[in-house]
């Protein structure tokens, strides 16, 4: 019953609650710079205790042709040779928001990157977002960890294991691919040491992963030397320059790190049987055929959109596990 007031709660509502005027509140809403900070929290702890949703928002919610979606992106914080995956996430977003006639809008997190919870909170109501697809969310973001707590929106979270009556997560099984794509190269009977290149340590699909080879060690028996590599082709590089001797496999949690990995080995003048995870089209360029777990990244981020549309529908948040497939991408897939 407290969960259905507080959905029609109004603006009155947060003031009288606030202990502020209604002018206050609405200026504290749109982001005014000249409100003082002791009041910015006195209003935005009524707006989360209450469930307040502004006018412009609720209008939204009951129609989706007008509902607003901020597609929230991670850009990598070293140089890469590439971000296809974002790029391929964001066309795959715009594609399926266009057929469901959502209007989206591109959030990178270095632009708003000084804003805690509540500030972002009122950013996006001033901004009349009503959704917001988070893409790698990680560990640490104890920010977007309290706006996805605070209920007043909307979320899909790619590859983060968090669900809720307004959250779903969408993402392939990582534990398995990883299982499977590593299961594919390694030979029982002849492998001994395995490296394994993980991703950054505060990350769930690093986790995922890592829960996956370990999964394959324990069937195998072979020994598992873990470093974190932090998807970094130039971490990969040097730490299979450091430690590429002593193992007969090397086994990366991202295709770039497989990169990094392989040209370590070439410049070693070793071999080592090497494969990737996503499935990225640098592959085909790589010049060494690797196996990879593909994961359908545009694919991914049109059901992340249609998560959306369930949740705005009155939909409860659940749980979407998507198809991966293993393979060589090979130059011929990349140019036909």
């Amino acid at each position: 019953v407290r969960e259905n007031i507080n959905m029609v709660a109004t603006i009155s509502d947060v003031a009288k609650k606030a202990g502020v005027s209604i002018g206050t509140v609405s200026k504290v809403l749109k982001n005014y710079s000249y409100v003082s900070e002791e009041t910015r929290k006195k209003v935005m702890d009524a707006v989360k205790e209450l469930n307040y949703i502004p006018n412009s928002i609720a209008s939204a919610l009951s129609s989706k042709k007008h509902a607003k979606v901020a597609l929230y992106t991670y850009i990598n914080d070293a140089k890469q040779a590439i971000d296809e995956i974002n790029m391929q996430y964001l066309l795959g977003a715009f594609s399926q928001a266009k057929e469901y006639d959502l209007e989206v809008v591109t959030i990178f997190s270095q632009s708003l990157i000084e804003l805690n919870t509540e500030e972002l909170t009122r950013y996006f109501i001033s901004q009349g977002i009503t959704a917001i697809v988070v893409y790698g969310l990680n560990k640490e973001d104890t920010v977007i960890h309290g706006l996805i707590d605070s209920g007043l929106f909307y979320v899909a979270l790619v590859d983060a294991p968090i669900i809720n009556a307004k959250t779903s997560s969408i993402m392939v099984d990582h534990i398995n691919g990883q299982y499977d794509v590593a299961k594919a190269v390694i030979e029982k009977d002849y492998c001994k040491k395995v490296l394994y290149l993980a991703g950054k340590q505060n990350g769930y699909v690093t986790d995922m992963r890592l829960q996956g080879i370990q999964k394959l060690q324990k069937e195998y028996g072979f020994e598992l030397n873990v470093q974190y590599a932090d998807f970094s082709e130039k971490k990969a590089f040097d730490l299979t320059l450091r430690y590429g001797n002593d193992c007969d496999t090397v086994v990366c949690a991202s295709d770039l790190m497989a990169i990094g990995a392989v040209n370590a080995l070439i410049k070693m003048n070793i071999f080592r049987r090497c494969c990737g995870y996503d499935g990225i089209t640098l592959m085909g360029y790589a010049g060494k055929s690797m196996m990879t777990c593909k994961n359908d990244f545009y694919e991914t981020s049109r059901s992340a959109i249609s998560e959306i549309k369930r949740l705005l529908d009155g939909e409860e948040g659940r749980s979407v596990l998507l198809d991966y497939e293993i393979k060589v991408i090979t130059y011929e897939d990349v140019i036909f």
